[in-house]
C-alpha cells in the first residue's frame, strides 16, 4: 500500500465584499434552544446510529451552506459546514419552499429532526414539509473556500460531507463520454498520477449532464460523499472543474528544447494553468486558450496564470517569445495581461511562490474577434538558462477583459522589424482622399456611399423603405508602391440586410492606369478577399491578408470597393481601417 506524507491545508470560511457589506436578511423570530455544533451531531450518530431530537424542546445548529441543489446534481439535500465539521441536510418531499443556497450562513431548527447515517452518509433529516420554517438565513453570499486535500486522504475516510479541492487529477476514461449518460445517473472514475482513484457521480438531472468530460489533468472542487463503501465525489457545477493541463505521463512539466511552440487549438498541451484568485479559469475555446472574468454580463475579480513547461534557452545567440492573440474590452490591457519569466518556478505549483520578471512587450487591443495580433519579446538575457514563461491575467469586479491566445513560441532570432505602412485610411472622420463614382443609381437614390461615424464608409441603396438597383465605386487616391519589397492589403468590413452572399455583391479591385472619372475608363483587376462578413449582422470582420506584391514598383496603384444592389435586395456594406503594409 502506498504511503504519502500529507499536509492538509484548512482554508477558513470568510465573507468579503468590494462594494458593500454582505446582504443580511430581515431575521424572523427563530427559537433556537440548545445550540449544537456539527461535531455534536456527528457524535450522536456515531453513538446512537439514529437519534431523534425532541419534538417539543428547541435545538439548533448553525453553519455555512457549502453546496445546494441548484444544478440538479444533488437531490433534496444541501451540505452544511461549521468550524467543527460538515454534514448533509435532507429535506422531505414536498418542501419546495426551500430558499437556502451556497454561501448562506444559516441556523437550522432541530426540533423533531432525525440524525442518522444513510448508507454511510451522516445527515440531518428535517421532518416538516415547510423547510423555510425550520431554516433561518442569517447572512447571504459568503465566500466558501474548499479544503485542499488528496484522493489518498479522501479514500482513507477524511473530509466526508465537506467541500474539497483536489489538484492533479484526471478522468480515467474521458473519450466520447459525458458527465451523465443514457439518461441515467453515472459513475466515472477519477485518478491522480500516484494511482489513487475515486468515483465522480453525476445525476441525470444535472444541468451539465450532457457536457463532455474534460480531457486533461487539473483541479476539481467537489463534495465528498459516501454510498455504502464507495467514496463518491459530487460536483456542484462545471465552474468547479479545471482540467485542461497535460495528463499523467504526458510531457507537461518536462524540459523543452528550442524551438518550442505550443498551439492551443484543442488543449493546453505542455502548459498548465493556475487560479490564484477568483472563480473563473483559463479554458480552451474557439481553438484558443481563453481567459475572461466577464460572465453572464457580470465582471468578476480574478488572477489566473497560463504557464509553460521549463524551456532550455541554449545554443542560440538571440532568442525571442512570440504570442498570437486577440484581446478586447480591457480598461488597461498592459496592466491586466502581462508576460512573465521565471527561473525558479516549480511546475503546477502556486506561481506567487516563485520569482517572476515581466517582459517588455506592448499588447494591442483587437477591433474584432477575427483580428489576431502578434506580440514579441526579447529573451536574450535568459540564454544559457532554463526558464518558464507565463501569461498573467487580472480582472476586477468593475472591469474584466477577454484574451484568446492562439499560440506561444520561443525561438531563435531577433525581433521582427515593425511593418512599414505604405497606405492607411481608417475612415475615422470622413472619406479621406477616396472618391465616389456612381456607375448606376436608380431614381429615388440620392447617394450610395456615405460616411457615417463610427462605422466608416457605408454603402446602401435602401431609401424610402425601398431597395433600389445600383453600382457604385469607392476609389482610393494614387498609391506609390516604389521602394518596397512586399505589400499586403487589409481592411475591416461588415454587411447586413442582404439576401445572398456578400461576395456576390461586394468586391475589391485594383488598377494601375486609372486617372479619374468613371471606372470603365481604366483597366481593373478583381482582388480575392479571404474573409467576408456573414451579411446578416453588423459585426465587423477582418478581410484577411490580400497580396499586393504584383503592383510593387508602380506609383499609380488604386484600390476600389465596388458595391452593387438590385431591386428588392440592397444590403449595407461598411468599410474601415484600410491599410497596406510592407
Amino acid at each position: 500500500m502506498k504511503k504519502l506524507a500529507l499536509i492538509i491545508i484548512g482554508i477558513s470560511l470568510i465573507f468579503v465584499s468590494c462594494k458593500k457589506e454582505l446582504d443580511t436578511p430581515n431575521l424572523k423570530p427563530f427559537p433556537s434552544g440548545e445550540t449544537q455544533t456539527v461535531a455534536d451531531l456527528l457524535e450522536k450518530i456515531e453513538q446512537n446510529g439514529e437519534y431523534q431530537f425532541d419534538t417539543v424542546k428547541d435545538a439548533s445548529v448553525e453553519g455555512w451552506v457549502i453546496a445546494d441543489e441548484k444544478s440538479g446534481n444533488i437531490y433534496r439535500t444541501f451540505y452544511l459546514r461549521d468550524n467543527t465539521g460538515a454534514i448533509a441536510v435532507y429535506r422531505p418531499s414536498g418542501s419546495d419552499d426551500f430558499d437556502a443556497r451556497t454561501g448562506d450562513l444559516v441556523k437550522i431548527s432541530l426540533k423533531g429532526a432525525i440524525l442518522g447515517s444513510y448508507n454511510g452518509l451522516p445527515q440531518i433529516q428535517l421532518q416538516e414539509e415547510k423547510t423555510n420554517s425550520l431554516i433561518c438565513i442569517k447572512q447571504r453570499d459568503g465566500i466558501i473556500n474548499p479544503t485542499v486535500t488528496t484522493l489518498a486522504d479522501i479514500t482513507q475516510g477524511k473530509h466526508l460531507c465537506d467541500l474539497v479541492m483536489i489538484n492533479g487529477v484526471e478522468f480515467s476514461d474521458y473519450e466520447g463520454h459525458t458527465y451523465a449518460e443514457n439518461g441515467a445517473n453515472t459513475n466515472h472514475g477519477i485518478e491522480d498520477c500516484n494511482g489513487y482513484s475515486c468515483i465522480v457521480r453525476t445525476s441525470s438531472y444535472a444541468t451539465f449532464a450532457n457536457d463532455s468530460l474534460p480531457k486533461g489533468k487539473g483541479s476539481l472542487i467537489c463534495i465528498v460523499s459516501l454510498y455504502r463503501t464507495d467514496w463518491q465525489l459530487l460536483i456542484r457545477n462545471t465552474n468547479d472543474v479545471n482540467m485542461n493541463g497535460p495528463r499523467c505521463g504526458q510531457i507537461g512539466g518536462q524540459p523543452q528544447e528550442m524551438p518550442y511552440e505550443q498551439p492551443f487549438a484543442t488543449s493546453f498541451g505542455t502548459y498548465s494553468t493556475y487560479d490564484v484568485a477568483g472563480e473563473q479559469s483559463w479554458g480552451i475555446d474557439f481553438s484558443t486558450a481563453k481567459m475572461t472574468g466577464f460572465v453572464d454580463q457580470v465582471n468578476y475579480a480574478n488572477e489566473d496564470w497560463l504557464i509553460s513547461s521549463p524551456v532550455n534557452v541554449t545554443n542560440v545567440s538571440h532568442a525571442k517569445l512570440t504570442m498570437n492573440y486577440i484581446a478586447r474590452y480591457f480598461s488597461n490591457l498592459n496592466h491586466d495581461v502581462t508576460i512573465q519569466v521565471s527561473t525558479d518556478y516549480v511546475f503546477e505549483s502556486d506561481p506567487t511562490t516563485a520569482t517572476w520578471e515581466q517582459l517588455e512587450v506592448e499588447l494591442t487591443e483587437s477591433t474584432s474577434w477575427n483580428d489576431f495580433m502578434t506580440a514579441e519579446a526579447v529573451l536574450d538575457k535568459y540564454i544559457g538558462q532554463q526558464i518558464w514563461v507565463a501569461v498573467k491575467y487580472l480582472s476586477t469586479d468593475s472591469k474584466a477583459g477577454t484574451i484568446e491566445i492562439q499560440s506561444i513560441s520561443i525561438t531563435e532570432g531577433d525581433l521582427t522589424p515593425p511593418a512599414q505602412t505604405i497606405f492607411s485610411e481608417p475612415f475615422s472622420s470622413g472619406q479621406g482622399d477616396f472618391t465616389i463614382q456612381n456607375v448606376f443609381m436608380a431614381q429615388g437614390l440620392s447617394w450610395v456611399w456615405n460616411y457615417k461615424s463610427p462605422y466608416g464608409m457605408v454603402a446602401s441603396a435602401f431609401a424610402n423603405n425601398t431597395s433600389y438597383e445600383s453600382e457604385s465605386w469607392l476609389i482610393s487616391p494614387a498609391i506609390d508602391m516604389n521602394g518596397f519589397s512586399s505589400a499586403v492589403l487589409t481592411f475591416e468590413h461588415a454587411a447586413n440586410k442582404l439576401n445572398g452572399s456578400p461576395a456576390d455583391y461586394y468586391s475589391v479591385w485594383v488598377s494601375t492606369d486609372y486617372t479619374g472619372g468613371l471606372p470603365d475608363t481604366a483597366t481593373w483587376t478583381q482582388l480575392t478577399v479571404p474573409t467576408y462578413p456573414a451579411g446578416t449582422n453588423w459585426t465587423f470582420v477582418a478581410s484577411g491578408d490580400i497580396d499586393m506584391s504584383a503592383y510593387l514598383g508602380n506609383s499609380n496603384v488604386r484600390i476600389a470597393f465596388r458595391y452593387t444592389s438590385e431591386d428588392g435586395n440592397s444590403g449595407s456594406w461598411e468599410i474601415k481601417n484600410v491599410l497596406i503594409n510592407e
